[in-house]
Parts: structure tokens; C-alpha cells; sequence
């Protein structure tokens, strides 16, 4: 199992996001799901608004609704409790993919931010990732492995590691400058220099890799692409009262990124030699699929509109 973070400065928060989503709250935590389907995502918030904004104004924001508030603050310091509907797309392909879930307690929007954390199988995140990272491009994404087992046991380092990092720890080592060294720490645990060496080294791969271990990077294949294109389509066609802005919106921030991947490649193909020519322009015939399929789907919807 692993846990991927995804976070947006709160001024880039709208390329997640339809609507004011900070003008609303000055603060939003996710609690728990009260349902969870494709196109119909139930969950409950506790929330902080801004002066002068309440429940009400949750209708300005395209990808939620309020179902119920279910409990009142009852001082200033104290959040709304909020049941919402969320038809957010890339909620909904996380339904879909089953198996991924928001995390309690790790998903919010405060001064920051905006944080979305999930848990899931790494090839269901992975995808997850490639999703978010060619629609809303986050500022920040990081994962790690969920070990769920007990508590002391659950995290980068094994119980041994934990113990000798902490030692280290308290007597300067991780301090700047350091207050001790290596040669020094081997020789008041009456081990070998190069041995206390490797252990450290491996503890702060250990921790840095939990940290920083990213999926900013993870690679789409078109035809990839193209699944995730057409599951956002059909929730978007199926959902009773589309919102037809905040799909145009999502469709252009994909076709943006698929051009600048189309760039990339087209970078590629006039570094790299010819051995690997037929596949670059492979890759670019099916991204400019994916363009036509979105060019296709915006077209669709824009003469729906105009319909007498």
C-alpha cells in the first residue's frame, strides 16, 4: 500500500479547483466519507469561513454541493460540521478506480494550502498521479509506503534505525555544524566506524526517500490518457446536471499539458538518435488523438448549448 500527497499553494489552489474555493474558507478539513460512488461522493467537513461567507455560499463553488449542515460552531474557534456532495472529476475517477481513498485527517485546505492525500495500490495511484499532474499540476507531490501494523512500527525506519537515529540525534549529529561525529558516535556505541557509517547513510536515504520519493514526474502513455479522458466524459455525461464550464476548464488544462508534452518530445526527437525516432512519432500521432478527442468532446458540448 502506498500513500501519495498532492499540494497546491493556495493562490494555485484554482487549477485543482472550479470557483473561490479560498474566498469561501479559511480553512477546510475532510473527516471522513459518508458515501462513495462514482458521481455521487458524500463527505463530511469541518470548515472555517471567511468574514462574511457561511454555508450558503458553498453553491458558488462548481464541484460541491451542501447536503445538510450538522452542526452549528458554538464559538468563534470552532468550524461548521458540513455534509457535501463533491462531483469533483478527479474524485470521481478515484471512485471509479476503486481501491484509492482519501485519507482523513491529511486532506484540508488551510493557510498553506490545499493538501489531497490518498492511499491505494501504486499502480491505481500511479495513474491517480499522471491524472492530476497533466489537469492541475501540483506544486508538490510526495509518496511513501503504509505499513499497517503497530504504530512504532510504522514508518521508514526499523526499530533499530529509529533507536540509533535518535541517539545520534540527541548527541548533535544531525546539528549544524555537527557537535559530533561519525568516528566519535562509533566509538561511544563501541562499533566499527564504517559500520555506524553505512547505518547512517541508510537512514537518511531511508528518511529522504520517504519525504521527497515523488510521482511529479510519473510518464502517461497516450492511450493511458485516453481511458482516463473517456472515464472523466462518461461521469461528466452521466452526472444529472453537468457542469458544462467546469468540464470545458478541466479539458483545455489537459490539452494544454498534452501540448507541452507533444513539445517535450518534439525536444527528444532532436537530441536523440534515429533508433528511437519511430516511437517519438508513435507517441505523437496518439497524442494529437487526444487532442481531436478533446477538441471532439468541447465541440459536442458547445452544440448542446446552442440548441434552440
Amino acid at each position: 500500500m502506498r500513500e501519495v500527497s498532492f499540494f497546491w499553494k493556495r493562490a494555485h489552489a484554482g487549477h485543482l479547483v472550479a470557483g473561490p474555493l479560498s474566498d469561501v474558507f479559511q480553512s477546510l478539513h475532510f473527516i471522513s466519507y459518508s458515501r462513495r460512488v462514482p458521481n455521487d461522493i458524500r463527505c463530511i467537513f469541518k470548515a472555517h469561513f471567511q468574514p462574511g461567507k457561511g454555508p450558503k455560499d458553498i453553491e458558488s463553488l462548481d464541484f460541491l454541493s451542501l447536503l445538510e449542515v450538522l452542526m452549528e460552531p458554538e464559538g468563534d474557534l470552532d468550524g461548521t460540521i458540513l455534509l457535501v456532495r463533491i462531483t469533483h472529476p478527479a474524485a470521481n475517477l478515484s471512485a471509479r478506480l476503486n481501491g484509492t481513498s482519501a485519507v482523513p485527517g491529511a486532506c484540508f485546505l488551510d493557510g498553506e494550502g490545499l493538501t489531497y492525500t490518498l492511499q491505494g495500490p501504486p499502480i491505481k495511484l500511479r495513474l491517480l498521479s499522471g491524472f492530476l499532474r497533466m489537469f492541475a499540476k501540483p506544486d508538490r507531490t510526495s509518496a511513501r509506503t503504509v505499513k499497517f501494523v503497530a504504530t512504532e512500527d510504522n514508518g521508514p525506519l526499523s526499530l533499530k534505525q529509529l533507536q540509533l537515529a535518535k541517539f545520534a540525534y540527541d548527541r548533535g549529529y544531525f546539528d549544524t555544524p555537527k557537535r559530533i561525529r561519525i568516528a566519535e558516535l562509533a566509538q561511544e556505541l563501541s562499533l566499527a566506524r564504517a559500520t555506524i557509517s553505512e547505518h547512517m547513510a541508510r537512514i537518511e536515504s531511508a528518511i529522504m526517500d520517504d519525504m521527497f520519493s515523488s510521482f511529479s514526474d510519473v510518464y502517461v502513455a497516450p492511450e493511458t490518457l485516453r481511458e482516463l479522458l473517456q472515464l472523466v466524459t462518461d461521469d461528466e455525461e452521466e452526472t444529472e446536471d453537468p457542469d458544462t464550464d467546469g468540464f470545458r476548464t478541466l479539458m483545455s488544462q489537459i490539452r494544454g499539458s498534452i501540448e507541452d508534452e507533444m513539445a517535450t518530445l518534439l525536444m527528444h526527437e532532436a537530441e536523440e538518435n534515429i533508433d528511437i525516432e519511430a516511437l517519438i512519432q508513435e507517441s505523437m500521432k496518439q497524442h494529437e488523438g487526444n487532442i481531436s478527442f478533446i477538441d471532439d468532446k468541447l465541440a459536442n458540448r458547445n452544440r448542446e448549448l446552442n440548441r434552440p
